[in-house]
């Protein structure tokens, strides 16, 4: 399918291109630019939706088939007729079937190689997979997504990620950070990986986390565990809200440290702020910013503590007492 093949007709047809495009594999950059800008668009994102559902609803068939034609007359078959009821439901199906047999082909058939996912500094990413999953990369963040025909990997090189995935018992979800795995059958959860350290946060489902081979820990929603090398602490129950704002765009940073606020204010920043004010790394601090706003940190910062902010010529900021 041709990029452009999705400017034409109603919005549930455009979506049912869309979803079709990104069903085959490779999908470029530019077919993600293009697919979120067409996405703003009014009810585009509605459509797309239900798009969505109805190929939940029937994807199962999709290695059969025979009976694709049958599925797409009971779609379209109704006590009235279609253009009383429902009269999207005929064009919708008949765009549907087009996705289901793009769907024989892209879930026949994985890459071997993978896909790999990068964001910069202060960037943020949504990604949506080919199997319906989708992942949230954080700033500074890079992965390689592969698929097979029973199993779907993903490797977190570094930084932060966050997945909701699509159910599918049959093809495993594992994410494979450095020695540390997180096995998944549909659920969310975050997993950010900064050295040695692998934070896992599950905030609903269930996921399995292995280390070197070895059972770490079950998770239930709500509940936190952490490799770090070759220490495993105690999973702990959390308020999962803080671990995921980020997705938000904001950072919370209720009782931090400040010395961990500015590492974790630097993640999203070239210009990062430093501290020069011995005997106030321990100090704590509350309250939340957005992504990148060093303005409104050190503000904060300085309303709170007996500190001042000096910016440099790099642009980057100090806090002196």
């Amino acid at each position: 399918m041709n990029d452009n093949d999705a400017s034409g007709g109603d919005a549930l047809t455009q979506a049912a291109h869309w979803y079709a495009r990104l069903q085959t594999l490779p999908v470029s950059a530019r077919t993600l630019e293009q697919f979120f800008e067409w996405r703003k668009g009014e009810g585009n994102r509605e459509a797309f939706d239900a798009v969505d559902r109805l190929y939940r609803q029937t994807g199962t068939l999709a290695d059969r088939p025979a009976i694709i034609a049958a599925t797409a007359q009971a779609m379209t078959r109704s006590a009235a007729p279609p253009s009383r009821r429902y009269p999207w439901l005929g064009t919708m199906a008949a765009a549907m079937v087009g996705v289901i047999a793009v769907g024989l082909t892209t879930f026949a058939v994985w890459p071997s190689g993978g896909e790999q996912y990068a964001t910069r500094i202060g960037e943020q990413r949504t990604i949506r997979l080919a199997d319906g999953s989708k992942v949230v990369l954080d700033t500074d963040t890079a992965l390689t997504v592969t698929f097979a025909k029973d199993a779907r990997r993903i490797s977190l090189a570094k930084g932060q990620a966050y997945f909701t995935v699509a159910h599918d018992t049959a093809r495993p979800f594992t994410v494979d950070v450095g020695g540390t795995r997180v096995l998944a059958t549909g659920t969310q959860f975050d997993v950010h990986r900064s050295g040695d350290r692998i934070d896992v946060t599950l905030v609903e489902g269930r996921v399995r986390v292995s280390s070197a081979e070895r059972p770490v820990a079950q998770l239930q929603a709500g509940q936190r565990v952490i490799v770090d090398g070759s220490r495993t602490s105690p999973v702990q129950a959390i308020d999962t809200t803080p671990t995921i704002a980020w997705t938000q765009g904001r950072i919370v940073l209720d009782g931090m440290t400040l010395e961990h606020a500015i590492t974790e204010v630097n993640h999203y920043v070239n210009t990062p702020v430093r501290l020069d004010a011995p005997g106030f790394a321990d100090a704590r601090i509350s309250g939340s910013v957005e992504t990148g706003d060093i303005g409104s940190f050190t503000m904060a910062v300085t309303a709170l503590l007996p500190l001042k902010a000096q910016t440099n010529s790099d642009g980057s900021v100090t806090l002196r007492p």
